[in-house]
C-alpha cells in the first residue's frame, strides 16, 4: 500500500542541488566568521617546558621546606631526649595520642560524610 503523499512537496535532483548549494555556501560563511589559527607544535612544546621547570621548582621549594621542618623537629626532639629524657618520653606518648584521637576524628568525619550522601 502506498501512503497518500499529496501534502508532502515534490522533490527534484535540482531542488537537491540548490539546498546543497546553499548549505555549503552558509558553511563556508561559517567557517569564515568563527575561524581560528592552530599554534604551531612548538608553541606546545614551549608550554610544555615551561610547565616542567615550574613543577620542578615546586618540588625543589616543597623538598627544601620539608627538609628544614624535619631538621628543626627532630633536633627538638634530640635535645629533649638528652637534655631532659622523661619529657622525650612525654612527647612520645602524647604524640601517639594525638595521632589516634585524629585518626579516629577523621574516620568519624569520613563516615557521617559518606552517610550524608
Amino acid at each position: 500500500m502506498k501512503k497518500d503523499q499529496s501534502g508532502y512537496p515534490k522533490h527534484s535532483a535540482k531542488n537537491d542541488l540548490v539546498v546543497v548549494d546553499q548549505l555549503n555556501r552558509s558553511l563556508e560563511n561559517f567557517d569564515e566568521a568563527i575561524s581560528f589559527e592552530i599554534p604551531h607544535p612548538s608553541f606546545f612544546e614551549e608550554k610544555i617546558k615551561i610547565q616542567r621547570a615550574e613543577t620542578k621548582r615546586k618540588r625543589l621549594r616543597e623538598l627544601l621546606f620539608f627538609t628544614v621542618t624535619a631538621a628543626v623537629i627532630l633536633s627538638f626532639l634530640f635535645f629533649a631526649l638528652y637534655l631532659q629524657p622523661e619529657m622525650f618520653l612525654v612527647l612520645q606518648v602524647l604524640t601517639v595520642v594525638f595521632i589516634c584521637c585524629y585518626t579516629v576524628y577523621v574516620k568519624r568525619k569520613v563516615k557521617m560524610c559518606h552517610e550524608q550522601t
